[in-house]
């Protein structure tokens, strides 16, 4: 800024003005500030003006895991929303699921990579972070201790003041089992995902409870434990299909294929003798075939609706979020149904 000052022949407050874009200078002065900056390819340090303005406009990025389907679009929604508010951000990625790490089951691992990210984070002078999780497990609170403003997306903080961005998993698998029931099935069979996780148990409340707003009673022998894998979905339906099923409501998408697999080997066809829903809307609901009628998340909208959250806490804005959010699915409704 002083060599840009010294060519112009002006003051460095001058060229800090027109830099910053305040104060009243002349347009001619102005231009010639800008392409002297130009010449030069100014840019300004950004760690000095934290120190000097106390804040950044920088915020930190922790993913769970960027190789699990969700990340991505989560982080994008999160990017959208800086752009448009003129923030950056600083991005790292924990690798905890192709670490093979379980944060319910290895907490002193992963409470060591996750603490030492927050703590890198803080030394990089961010104005807050959004940790987004590859799966909805509540977070450890003690992690929290401090005054960075924090936000979490597709996963649960254990603190209300600490706003979840998450989606509907109990509403849109209400309304998925709905649309079957609208069409006419009441043996409706379901496969769940891993005992212990809050997407299978939210999913299964949503489909008992659809069962039961439309007279249909619940019967567990239709209820199939899954793990969100392939085979598990094609065992399932195996089990399934010796009932009698009209209908099946997959967890998950990789599952549903599954189920696709052990329908297409009992000569049963999707779509005509037997109607199938799945959830996530994968990029492979669309190319098999029939292609699969399944829920979308609202994943970009996560991200987006986190990173509002978080810079409306860091510029101390009225109405911020708090507690647990959930936005709305949208049912795709495809050829299986």
């Amino acid at each position: 800024m002083k060599e840009i000052a010294t060519r112009a022949n002006v003051s460095v407050a001058t060229v800090s003005k027109v830099l910053n874009g305040t104060g009243n200078i002349s347009e001619e002065t102005a231009k010639r500030i800008l392409d002297i900056a130009s010449d030069l390819n100014y840019h300004p340090n950004l760690y000095a003006r934290t120190l000097k303005k106390g804040n950044s406009r920088t915020i930190g990025i922790l993913a769970e895991d960027l190789t699990v389907f969700n990340t991505p679009p989560v982080v994008d929604g999160i990017g959208a929303f800086c752009e448009e508010h003129d923030y950056r951000y600083i991005f790292e990625n924990l690798r905890i699921n192709q670490l093979k790490i379980d944060p319910d089951v290895d907490q002193d691992t992963y409470n060591k990579i996750k603490n030492n990210a927050i703590s890198h984070m803080e030394s990089m002078q961010v104005d807050g972070i959004i940790y987004v999780g590859c799966h909805s497990h509540r977070i450890i609170p003690s992690v929290y201790d401090n005054d960075l403003p924090f936000v979490c997306a597709y996963c649960i903080s254990s603190s209300l003041a600490i706003p979840s961005i998450l989606y509907d998993d109990e509403h849109s698998a209400y309304d998925a089992v709905t649309l079957l029931i609208k069409k006419g099935h009441k043996k409706i069979g379901t496969v769940t995902g891993k005992t212990g996780s809050a997407h299978a148990r939210w999913r299964l409340t949503g489909y008992q409870e659809a069962l039961y707003d439309n007279n249909i009673p619940y019967n567990p022998k239709l209820c199939m434990k899954g793990d969100w894998s392939r085979d598990s979905g094609y065992n399932a339906a195996k089990e399934l299909l010796k009932l009698n099923v009209t209908a099946i409501f997959s967890q998950n998408d990789e599952m549903a294929m599954g189920i696709m697999d052990a329908c297409s080997e009992a000569n049963i066809i999707v779509g005509k003798d037997l109607s199938l829903i799945g959830f996530d809307n994968r990029e492979l609901s669309t190319v098999c075939r029939p292609q699969l009628s399944t829920i979308e998340p609202p994943l970009y909208d996560i991200g987006y609706t986190a990173a509002e959250s978080l810079i409306a806490r860091i510029e101390n804005k009225p109405n911020v979020l708090r507690g647990e959010i959930r936005l709305p699915c949208r049912i795709i409704e495809r050829a299986s149904t």
